[in-house]
């Protein structure tokens, strides 16, 4: 079914005319409840890919007591170091780097705080990075080279146990550090149909663009279908017509994950995530999940519609009730497919034995661990 064959429905029903924005509003918030209701298998994804780097430490840097500024000798900073970590000398404080200046001066958030000097040594790292923008919850990251599986903690267990992480290896320790929300608005846009045209834009090189990524454009927001070159974008919405030389803003509010030890080499880091759903955008948009369960957000849009129409009864008592019967249902049909399972060695922990994972929730959002 598509979203106009559902609105459809739902006006015939409910003899709801004249408000189709508040009808496809219904569905797309009915689509957000089969989602959130439970963990289907229907949303995994194995896409997830997190690209470490290597630490950079040519040259040397002059630093001042009480100054953000950073002066390097025979160093090459990049635009790029902009959101990474310093650690001058052997300090265990460390600072973020706010800004880039040039090839020889880098600008820290926060003033240095230790004695002024110059010839030091220091390293330049990441070890907080963006996960997909489309991830709901992840499960655990592993290495590309030798399959090891990173051990997760919660994030005020390891800032317990490092308050001042600064050990640099091949990373065993990952921690979801929640959110944090940053704007790319490089470049000027044109726009039409479903396409934006970028100039002077580099947009494969922003770290966590990409589907389910929410770009303004003026008074409008659109949601990221896909990052097709440095400077295209298509959308899931249409687009108004948009002249060459606007601007525009991305947001940029994908979860983070710190991993410890800090990366000091370029690898690769897999993982497995729930993803968000493609949204109903259009008319001609089929919605993201199985299409035996469609009729679904009839009744999940026919509870809201009824609901504002004021017929409380047949919102809670038929729609509702449908509804939730209906996801119930779902649940049983598809949901348990492929649940973590424990096994235990010592035969008296097999009575203790249990399913993990898709069939109960976790406080950090990711799939419980078997540890």
């Amino acid at each position: 079914m598509t979203r106009l064959e559902i609105a459809t429905d739902i006006e015939n029903i409910s003899n709801v005319t004249a408000q189709r924005v508040l009808v496809d509003r219904s569905i797309q918030h009915a689509l957000e409840r089969v989602f959130e209701y439970y963990d289907f298998p229907y949303y995994i994804q194995d896409k997830g890919v997190i690209e470490t780097i290597a630490i950079y430490e040519t040259g040397t840097v002059s630093v001042t007591n009480g100054s953000k500024t950073v002066t390097g000798s025979g160093t090459t900073f990049t635009s790029a170091m902009a959101g990474r970590k310093i650690r001058i000398k052997n300090e265990n404080a460390y600072y973020r780097i706010s800004a880039f200046v040039s090839t020889t001066e880098i600008t820290l958030e926060n003033n240095y705080q230790g004695s002024t000097d110059s010839a030091l040594t220091y390293k330049i790292y990441k070890d907080e990075f963006r996960l997909n923008a489309d991830v709901d919850k992840y499960k655990l990251l592993r290495q590309s080279n030798n399959g090891i599986i990173l051990f997760d903690t919660h994030p005020t267990n390891f800032d317990s146990a490092f308050p001042m992480p600064s050990s640099y290896s091949d990373p065993i320790k990952s921690i979801m550090i929640g959110t944090k929300l940053d704007t790319y608005t490089t470049g000027t846009i044109s726009a039409s149909g479903t396409t934006i045209t970028g100039s002077s834009t580099s947009w494969t090189s922003v770290e966590g663009l990409g589907r389910m990524s929410k770009i303004r454009i003026g008074n409008y927001v659109y949601t990221v279908k896909s990052v097709d070159s440095d400077t295209q974008i298509t959308t899931y919405e249409g687009l108004t017509t948009v002249s060459a030389g606007s601007s525009y803003e991305l947001t940029l509010n994908n979860l983070l994950v710190q991993l410890y030890s800090i990366p000091d080499t370029a690898k690769l880091l897999y993982y497995r995530y729930f993803r968000i759903p493609a949204i109903l955008a259009n008319d001609y948009d089929i919605p993201d999940m199985p299409h035996a369960w469609h009729w679904l957000l009839m009744y999940g849009g026919l509870s809201i519609v009824l609901m504002q129409k004021g017929d409380i009864n047949k919102a809670q008592i038929e729609a509702e009730t449908r509804f939730l019967d209906g996801l119930n249902m779902m649940k049983l049909k598809i949901g348990s497919f492929s649940p973590d399972r424990i096994y235990k060695r010592k035969s008296i922990d097999r009575i203790q034995g249990s399913l993990d994972g898709l069939e109960k929730s976790a406080f950090d959002r990711r799939w419980s661990m078997p540890y």
